[in-house]
């Protein structure tokens, strides 16, 4: 990789701290109760597997990770990538605040009996299943994936692994009941118009900086 350590973007990474403000206020603002459900028959069927959280906390060490690469390594693909995902993430917050939905597809009497289902315990007890549409968990991956297979200095073993990382993630939110078909598609249908807007259109944020 070539690298490119110019700092003088840090500042484009305090989105995070706003996004994390706006998300644990939407998560308040609505009980469950009072959301519209959005589960599908489908998401219903689906089984509960447990051991995938294991892929479904990967999502974490994978957004710093691809960060962390694109940021130092390459710029111009980074703006692209934090358009992308800064873009959906603010629309995320959007819909969640006009139109409070959820999901009722967790199992009802969780048994904690295995590693997998006490990280699983964790994960339910400080995410709520409110604010689920689009799918930020599958939105990102697959965003980030689409940002590092781009750039022309990470390693194709790299690439290979974040859309391998990534399919796992996906379907990972389905298996630990986190997400359902609804906001997977909505997370997808969203992916594809930001790609077509950034990658095909070239149109993202800090376009014109000199890098």
């Amino acid at each position: 990789m070539k690298t490119k350590r110019n700092w003088q973007y840090w500042w484009t990474l305090l989105y995070w701290p706003i996004y994390l403000a706006g998300f644990a206020i939407v998560e308040r603002l609505v009980p469950l109760s009072k959301t519209h459900i959005i589960s599908t028959s489908i998401d219903y069927a689906i089984p509960f597997i447990p051991q995938f959280i294991i892929f479904y906390i990967l999502w974490f060490p994978f957004i710093f990770l691809t960060f962390w690469i694109l940021f130092l390594h390459d710029k111009r693909e980074y703006f692209k990538m934090m358009t992308v995902l800064y873009v959906g993430m603010t629309i995320f917050i959007v819909v969640s605040a006009i139109y409070p939905n959820g999901l009722d597809i967790r199992p009802q009497h969780l048994e904690v009996n295995s590693f997998s289902t006490w990280v699983v315990s964790l994960i339910y007890n400080t995410d709520t299943p409110t604010n689920v549409i689009p799918s930020v968990h599958i939105y990102n991956s697959i965003g980030m994936a689409i940002g590092l297979c781009k750039s022309k200095y990470v390693k194709p073993y790299i690439k290979h692994g974040s859309v391998i990382l990534a399919f796992l993630i996906t379907i990972a939110t389905f298996f630990v009941k986190q997400h359902g078909i609804v906001d997977a598609i909505a997370a997808i249908i969203l992916v594809v118009v930001m790609y077509f807007i950034v990658y095909k259109k070239d149109c993202y944020f800090l376009r014109g900086a000199n890098i």
